[in-house]
Formats: structure tokens, sequence, C-alpha cells
């Protein structure tokens, strides 16, 4: 039989706790994170260079919104990329108070994105 989660997918604890972020960030609960609650999310923390590179890194199809598809996803493509759940839960808890965000070794980000 087997699990849901795929082999190399996140465990249910990691998941959890990236979707509990993912809901922190979503603060008007349309199921997406948008530039101005990242900014809000980070406010003083360098708002701008952190939501750019939150953005590039995650937003696959580069509509200025992250939904929580995309963002399960870029947590997998971390995990998949060889970092470890040590690694993905260490930085998910930074996040979590507000942190900078982190380029992971091996995970490409996608194309730029200008973030006004």
């Amino acid at each position: 039989m087997g699990s849901c989660i795929p082999n190399r997918g996140l465990s249910p604890d990691i998941k959890k706790l990236a979707v509990d972020i993912f809901k922190e960030m979503d603060t008007d609960g349309n199921k997406c994170i948008d530039v101005n609650e990242t900014l809000k999310f980070w406010h003083d923390n360098y708002a701008k260079i952190n939501t750019r590179a939150m953005f590039d890194a995650v937003d696959m199809d580069k509509n200025q919104k992250i939904d929580e598809k995309e963002w399960i996803t870029f947590w997998v493509r971390v995990k998949k990329s060889g970092h470890s759940e040590e690694d993905i839960q260490e930085e998910l808890l930074n996040l979590r108070n507000r942190g900078s965000w982190v380029q992971f070794t091996g995970v490409r980000s996608m194309k730029p994105q200008k973030i006004d």
C-alpha cells in the first residue's frame, strides 16, 4: 500500500508547518499570498528584498501571487534538491519569526520579478 506522501515529499509535520506559515502570510484569507501581504509580513526586515527573493523562488506562474500549491511545491523542490527536513523546518521557523528569506543551494529561482 504505502503513504500518500511521495518518497521525497514532505513529512506531515513539515507540510503542516509550511501550510500554517502560508496562512499567517495570507492575512486576507483568499488562499493566495500577494506582494502587499509579504511586505507587511516582513515590515522592517528588508521587506522588499525578502519579498522579491521569495517571489522569484516560489511564484512559478509569475502572477505576483503565491497559492498554497506553489508554496508546498517549492518546499518539496527544496527537499528534492538534497536539503534535510531539519533544514526546512529551521527555515520555516525562521520565517515564522519574520527572519530573512533564504536562497537554498541547488534550488533555482524562477525568472526575477520587479517588486514595486
